[in-house]
């Protein structure tokens, strides 16, 4: 894993998104639109705004693998960006009239299930966050028409892309190390947590959906979509490595 490009990453776009300028036209958006759209972005601000005192503890565990030198660096500075995001998505949540949330009963599940199995269970829910979370931006982006939104969301919309790309990146070095019946397993139950994940957030919130004529099953569907391409990508990246160890193998026994 090239920890120190995303050191480098995390680095130079946590700065861009602390500078970030809105635009200073007040929102024009109906009361019907603006209210669902501002409680909604309100409820992943929260979630945005955790210090990751998890995701450090299991940095901590994998850092000292030869294939992740410098992982601790880089998830210090991810959670700085996503705490970057919370500030950013506060500053828009201003912008819409809505106070920020201090509890909130999807946030709470989130954090309760991230503490049933272990550190590395509490990886899985962070990236299926991430995963609907970048359907959720993306809608925005595309069907709100306020000028402030579709900034943030669209920069918002481009993080979670490379959040992902760095999870891809690090689910492919551990998943290699699993035997071909244990990634499957593995394949499945992240489906699972993926479709309740985003069933919960489909529910939740339905009225930010409403206001931008998307239907909570779609929504879904398209949680689905981004899933499958996710773990299509993830498949492809554990096939290449495993074709150049098996090639790393050959060469080194003639």
């Amino acid at each position: 894993m090239n920890t120190q490009y995303w050191i480098n990453h995390y680095e130079a776009n946590t700065r861009l998104n602390d500078t970030m300028k809105l635009p200073a036209a007040p929102c024009v958006l109906p009361e019907a639109i603006r209210a669902p759209i501002a409680r909604s972005l309100a409820v992943f601000q929260l979630g945005e705004s955790g210090g990751g005192t998890r995701l450090k503890r299991y940095a901590k565990v994998i850092a000292p693998l030869a294939q992740f030198t410098g992982y601790q660096r880089a998830i210090d500075l991810f959670v700085a960006e996503e705490q970057s995001h919370a500030a950013l998505l506060g500053r828009l949540i201003g912008h819409l009239k809505q106070p920020l949330l201090h509890k909130q009963w999807t946030n709470s599940i989130f954090r309760w299930a991230r503490n049933l199995v272990n550190l590395e269970f509490n990886i899985q829910i962070l990236l299926t966050a991430e995963l609907v979370a970048e359907v959720y931006f993306g809608l925005l982006y595309l069907r709100c028409a306020d000028p402030a939104v579709k900034q943030v969301s669209h920069k918002l919309l481009r993080d979670e892309m490379k959040h992902l790309e760095f999870q891809r990146q690090f689910l492919a070095e551990r998943l290699q190390e699993f035997s071909p019946a244990l990634r499957r397993l593995w394949c499945l139950q992240f489906r699972l947590i993926h479709r309740f994940v985003a069933g919960v957030v489909s529910l939740d919130h339905r009225d930010c959906l409403q206001a931008i004529e998307v239907s909570p099953a779609a929504f879904r569907s398209r949680c689905t979509q981004s899933l499958e391409r996710f773990m299509d990508r993830l498949e492809s990246k554990i096939s290449a490595s495993d074709a150049q160890t098996a090639t790393k193998a050959v060469l080194t026994t003639t």
